[in-house]
């Protein structure tokens, strides 16, 4: 009977180990992304983000206005999310999302402005889009 109980505990243990990672992610630890076309009034802003395994899709965005998405860091520390951006019938490539530089800037959220010289990242402290990049590749 003992032998009985015990699996049933760690069946009802794995069981809810299991449903809090696909309900919250593994510890609930998902990241999100915004991206917000700070180019000029009038100019549409195209964002096309992929990963390694997933195509986000095409996205036009108005001035000022945002895409989100979100996902979960991988265990191995390599999640990486690259982005087209194109205005003026021009591309522009960006790493929205190296696991390696950005874990520890995007707990959990990662803030992104799109303008006509870099990207730049928003700041929780100075609430300002004013952590720049130098440029696009």
């Amino acid at each position: 009977m003992a032998k009985s109980s015990t699996h049933i505990f760690l069946f009802s243990l794995i069981s809810i180990a299991a449903f809090m990672a696909v309900s919250d992610g593994w510890l609930g630890k998902y990241t999100h992304i915004y991206i917000k076309n700070g180019l000029d009034k009038g100019t549409p802003l195209t964002v096309h983000c992929k990963s390694k395994d997933d195509d986000l899709g095409v996205h036009v965005l108005k001035y000022d206005e945002e895409y989100k998405f979100q996902f979960e860091p991988n265990f191995f520390q390599n999640t990486l999310f690259f982005c087209g951006f194109t205005w003026d019938s021009k591309l522009h490539k960006f790493d929205i999302y190296n696991q390696g530089v950005h874990e520890n800037m995007c707990k959990p959220d990662c803030k992104w402005s799109i303008t006509r010289d870099h990207p730049c990242m928003f700041n929780f402290e100075t609430k300002k889009y004013d952590i720049c990049r130098d440029q696009y590749y």
